[in-house]
């Protein structure tokens, strides 16, 4: 948003500025990922659709990319006020549906992004990543309870889990590590960086997995995350959980 004079408002800085790391941040991961000519992205619990419209201008417009973006939200009227948007914007390729994560059904997924989605949604996004054998799979994890929940009651060795900010904050590295490590067991590159400095939001983690040539080794990985849940007292990781169904 900027004011009359074309210079952004104060309050939406911060917004701005996340959004530019946002797209600079895509289009470099873009440039080393092998596309498809038209590219199919979905974006999981867009809310309010800040990014995902920048995201679709910048492509389309900037990058000159045949790009079809899909915004995935529960809550309808964001989506129905996003879809106005988008048609009044003539964003033909861009469309907003009321759907909960797990249960968007769409068999060819290129790109998935997760930003933000609280808790196991995410694991759910990455799921659906995995299923669709994404390119990129970019996530910025939230609300990080599922692990510390899974050890709620049982006495945790570690000294650093004495408190309970180190604890949370040790548990949000540990969720976000085997999720990491199951997207490497999944034939994915992974990295995990900063993409906004603190002083905006604490929830700064990006986490992103590109499909890798190269086979995994399965059981080094395995080893790896067993070893991890036993450190931490961890009995279930939820993404884990869901990929051991699947067989």
């Amino acid at each position: 948003k900027k004011d009359k004079q074309g210079k952004v408002i104060p309050k939406m800085a911060d917004k701005y500025r996340q959004i530019n790391k946002y797209l600079e941040i895509i289009d470099g991961l873009l440039k080393s990922t092998a596309l498809p000519k038209k590219i199919n992205i979905v974006d999981m619990g867009s809310g309010k659709g800040y990014l995902t419209f920048a995201l679709y201008d910048f492509l389309r417009n900037s990058r000159n990319l045949d790009v079809q973006i899909t915004g995935i939200e529960l809550r309808e009227e964001l989506v129905t006020y996003c879809n106005e948007v988008a048609k009044k914007c003539e964003y033909h390729d861009l469309s907003f549906v009321s759907e909960r994560i797990e249960n968007y059904d769409e068999s060819k997924i290129d790109i998935l992004i997760a930003l933000h989605a609280c808790d196991t949604a995410t694991d759910d996004a990455i799921y659906k990543g995995l299923l669709s054998k994404s390119s990129l799979i970019i996530c910025a994890p939230c609300c990080h309870k599922q692990l510390r929940q899974s050890v709620k009651g049982t006495t945790q060795e570690n000294p650093i889990l004495k408190y309970g900010i180190f604890k949370e904050r040790q548990f949000e590295m540990v969720t976000d590590t085997i999720r990491a490590l199951l997207l490497e067991k999944n034939q994915y590159n992974t990295k995990v960086f900063e993409f906004i400095s603190n002083e905006h939001t604490r929830k700064n983690v990006m986490l992103v997995g590109s499909k890798a040539s190269k086979a995994p080794n399965i059981e080094a990985i395995n080893t790896k995350i067993a070893n991890l849940k036993k450190d931490f007292g961890v009995s279930e990781h939820y993404l884990e959980t869901q990929l051991n169904n699947i067989k």
